[in-house]
């Protein structure tokens, strides 16, 4: 496997003293070379003693619990403004230093969004609007885009869709689009910064991993190599898109 013993045993302890620390009920890390899309390490919590496997159902609720990491969706929040940042850059609708006069709101499809806390922020050039993850300026920068641009680019980084990595039980996510009759308006701003928009946490790390390799995502493995008859066959890496330019990723 490509996973490392030691990385992997120091993610655990690092999982469960952060969920101690804020008093969360579960957690999961993910550890990915972007380059050729190995798994280092990858834990979630609660997990299951593998030498007592009969208290499964004392564990969890279902199966998806089991792997959070690839089996469970949640809402991904403001991790996704450095998605939207690289769409936007990408597509020059802005650059590093476009500015943007935060007011504490904007209004998209009628319905008005605000900051995380609810201030208004001034001035600000584009490595502001992400330093102080600004809903306000986000959604803006998405209605600037417009939605079929804004969208296909959260397409091409994957989110909705399954990674294809080599271990059952990956969940899907969910991305709204245009047509879809849950889809509003408004979540052309929302989805900005990761909110109507669930993922997995693999999704999510090989979507950005394009920003970390040039713009060019792979699929991520667990699978290193295959002895079959006293011959070692390693598995490739998988090209899986290039959702942005490299001079977008280096900026």
């Amino acid at each position: 496997l490509t996973i490392n013993r030691d990385l992997q045993a120091k993610v655990e302890r690092i999982l469960d003293e952060a969920l101690t620390k804020y008093g969360a009920e579960n957690g999961a890390i993910v550890v990915m070379n972007p380059q050729n899309g190995e798994i280092l390490a990858m834990s979630t919590t609660p997990r299951l003693d593998l030498n007592n496997y009969s208290n499964y159902f004392d564990i969890y609720d279902n199966g998806s619990q089991y792997n959070r990491s690839i089996g469970m969706a949640y809402e991904a929040g403001s991790v996704v403004k450095i998605l939207t940042m690289a769409a936007a850059l990408d597509t020059g609708t802005v650059t590093p230093s476009t500015t943007y006069i935060d007011t504490g709101s904007i209004d998209v499809g009628g319905i008005t969004i605000y900051n995380w806390n609810r201030e208004p922020w001034g001035q600000q050039d584009m490595t502001g609007c992400l330093q102080h993850s600004l809903n306000v300026c986000m959604a803006w920068i998405s209605t600037q885009m417009g939605s079929q641009s804004f969208y296909g680019y959260m397409e091409r980084f994957g989110l909705g869709h399954p990674t294809g990595i080599d271990l059952s039980g990956e969940a899907m996510g969910r991305l709204k689009v245009p047509g879809d009759t849950d889809w509003h308006p408004v979540d052309l701003g929302t989805n900005a910064f990761g909110q109507g928009v669930t993922v997995t946490p693999l999704q999510l790390l090989m979507s950005a991993s394009a920003i970390a390799n040039n713009g060019k995502m792979v699929t991520p493995h667990v699978l290193y190599s295959m002895l079959r008859d006293g011959h070692q066959y390693n598995v490739p890496s998988q090209y899986a898109g290039a959702p942005i330019k490299a001079e977008t990723a280096k900026t």
